[in-house]
């Protein structure tokens, strides 16, 4: 799994490049990843691969009203966003999915992204874990697009599952 350019579709390559981004878009991730690891995350791979292509980057959604959900905010590509001083959400999101995460960024309501090495992507906040998608392509078809439900993978006791519990 990476990010390369042939994994996206037309739309999602149209959309992506408003914002900045090219097939052969390539930035140094040392800034964001020295002091991610500094403070105890593991950036694997994948991670590092989607930051090179996208990091830094803020992309506008497409469609803003999804089948449940609304999302006017950008999909902000920047670790600090989604991490800086927050360790125990990929410990809490490593016991409970299992994987390996590491930071992306932040979608809406300003929350929290994470990829995980084999491709799925989730969004922490608010006591809630979503799935945006088991890869970075479905992940941002759902973000840019509003293709289908946000599926909730979990919420605390002290919260209601929403929209739905899966696990």
């Amino acid at each position: 799994m990476s990010c390369r350019s042939d994994e996206f579709g037309a739309d999602l390559k149209a959309t992506l490049s408003v914002a900045g981004w090219a097939p052969d878009r390539r930035v140094d991730v040392t800034p964001w990843v020295v002091p991610m690891e500094r403070e105890g995350y593991r950036v694997h791979d994948l991670a590092r691969d989607v930051l090179s292509s996208l990091g830094g980057l803020s992309v506008d959604p497409v469609k803003r009203e999804g089948p449940n959900f609304v999302n006017d905010e950008p999909f902000n590509f920047d670790p600090f966003l989604a991490a800086s001083g927050q360790l125990e959400i990929v410990t809490r999101l490593e016991q409970l999915l299992g994987g390996s995460y590491s930071p992306l960024g932040e979608w809406t309501n300003y929350l929290s992204v994470y990829i995980e090495s084999r491709g799925r992507v989730v969004m922490v906040g608010g006591g809630y874990i979503w799935e945006l998608g088991r890869n970075l392509e479905e992940a941002l078809r759902l973000a840019l697009f509003a293709e289908r439900r946000l599926v909730c993978l979990h919420s605390e006791p002290e919260v209601e599952p929403w929209p739905d519990a899966e696990i």
